[in-house]
């Protein structure tokens, strides 16, 4: 009973937030979602420890909320740089290491780690979890049990809990996971259908053991226990564009919010204002409506007495040819177009959108065939940039997940050396060229004497990630060095054995 009254205390503290402190509806919640002590000697920046909207940002970048004709610019700007950021090559300078983790990124984990940038550009943070596939799955190779598998969840159904004095420890973790529970497995001779529940179960993880705890039932369910094999918390914490004011991360689409609701106003007052400019109304000018009625629309005639019906309505398709007499006129009321004016301040909107998101015009398929290259290159440069510190940024979870990886296959975890492919084709281009130039002026060096073969090869291996150490590279191509931290299945039991 000391157990369950402990972890359910824990739980509630972790995740029984009062709704009513935070406010979702806004970019960011308005009120901490954690408690703060305040004092007279200290002052806290007033979005310290605030939280994205998560749905906010995740319906805008389906397209689906209320400003759905200016968010269609969400998914472009998350996708396009996402794909661009591209996927890592590992280097630990052991081959036997680097193929073996470049595999797990390659081959296994591709998806994921796409996954990982996108939904933490997205929502400012994702929780990525690494496990074993399961022992009973029939389809599981060995390769896949060798190199584990990566789960993405969405940061509202994790609470992670942190050691106090290096923060980079996780104590414990919580996942909310919604399981289909079977009451009754009914009759079916009887016609007695089977009984179902849904039922809210936190999955509790630390160092030691996997636990899981019903709170529909409010019971622990013991079935479903299991050591913990590993050692660590296999829960990793990606965010994105972390803030030190903020105590987390941003998202990518909160800078480029306003310009989105303003697109979305401009493009709703050009359709309102297509509306009545594409439908003008007809005007008469009539002195006497008798003769024209009778010109043009007898039925409108009470035969009896030749004049107008009681209820007589005018049918008008705009199709009908009229007789008018000679001082008579009809003509049409039409509304001044004010498209022109609507397509400029839209375009300049969109190159405000450009402008905080830091995303070329040419994403958004807006490209004019006279404009210059220079043009296109101004734009891109930003972009690249851009990519370049995504790059930084996702560098350090990325060797964290390697790590990981390394100590749940037995062997010793290594900080690898993460690099990254080039960002444009053309770039290609400037850096070999750049290379050719390189090793011509190392050439020369190296026959003066002036740089040892030491030198030569440390500039060379600035262009060449995957190029080893100066006595690897001397080895013969068939041998292998020694295998230091060769990764290794270790046979295990318990929830990732």
């Amino acid at each position: 009973m000391g157990k369950i009254k402990s972890a359910a205390h824990w739980v509630s503290e972790q995740i029984a937030i009062p709704m009513g402190w935070v406010n979702f509806t806004g970019i960011r919640s308005t009120f901490r979602p954690f408690g703060a002590s305040f004092s007279f000697w200290t002052r806290h920046p007033r979005a310290e420890g605030t939280m994205v909207n998560y749905e906010a940002m995740r319906t805008m970048y389906r397209n689906a909320g209320e400003n759905a004709l200016g968010a269609g610019f969400v998914k472009p700007i998350i996708d396009l740089q996402t794909a661009f950021v591209g996927t890592p090559i590992a280097s630990t300078g052991n081959d036997v290491t680097d193929k073996f983790l470049n595999e797990c990124i390659r081959t296994y984990w591709t998806d994921e780690i796409q996954q990982m940038l996108r939904d933490s550009m997205r929502d400012s943070k994702t929780i990525v979890r690494l496990q074993r596939p399961d022992v009973k799955d029939m389809l599981m190779t060995l390769d896949e049990a060798e190199h584990c598998a990566l789960e993405i969840i969405v940061p509202d159904l994790v609470t992670i809990e942190r050691n106090v004095a290096n923060r980079r420890v996780i104590e414990k973790a919580l996942i909310s996971h919604r399981m289909t529970m079977v009451i009754s497995e009914g009759d079916p001779t009887t016609g007695l259908d089977p009984v179902v529940e849904e039922h809210e179960v936190l999955e509790i993880i630390t160092p030691q053991d996997y636990t899981f705890f019903d709170k529909h039932r409010d019971e622990w369910i013991d079935e479903l226990a299991a050591a913990n094999p590993w050692g660590f918390v296999p829960v990793l914490e990606v965010t994105n564009e972390w803030e030190a004011y903020l105590q987390g991360g941003q998202s990518d689409i909160e800078p480029v919010i306003p310009f989105i609701d303003a697109f979305h106003e401009v493009l709703v007052q050009g359709l309102q204002a297509h509306k009545y400019h594409s439908t003008p109304k007809v005007k008469f000018k009539i002195k006497d409506f008798l003769p024209f009625a009778q010109n043009n629309y007898p039925e409108l005639i009470d035969p009896d007495t030749g004049q107008l019906k009681t209820k007589a309505e005018v049918s008008y398709e705009g199709r009908e040819i009229l007789f008018l007499q000679p001082d008579e006129d009809a003509g049409f009321l039409e509304a001044t177009s004010v498209l022109g004016d609507t397509k400029v301040l839209a375009e300049f909107i969109l190159d405000c959108i450009c402008i905080a998101s830091q995303t070329p015009e040419w994403a958004f398929m807006r490209v004019d065939s006279g404009s210059a290259n220079s043009d296109r290159n101004a734009q891109t440069v930003p972009f690249v940039k851009k990519i370049e510190r995504k790059r930084k940024v996702y560098q350090k979870p990325v060797q964290e997940l390697l790590k990981m990886v390394l100590v749940a296959t037995g062997s010793i975890p290594v900080k690898a050396k993460i690099t990254w492919e080039i960002v444009r084709a053309d770039d290609q281009v400037v850096v070999m060229q750049a290379f050719q130039q390189l090793v011509m002026g190392l050439e020369v060096a190296r026959a003066r004497g002036e740089i040892s073969d030491a030198t030569y090869q440390r500039m060379i291996a600035q262009f060449l990630p995957v190029m080893g150490s100066p006595a690897q590279e001397k080895s013969p191509p068939d041998a292998l060095p020694a295998p230091t931290n060769q990764p290794s299945i270790v046979p295990q039991s318990g929830k990732n054995g």
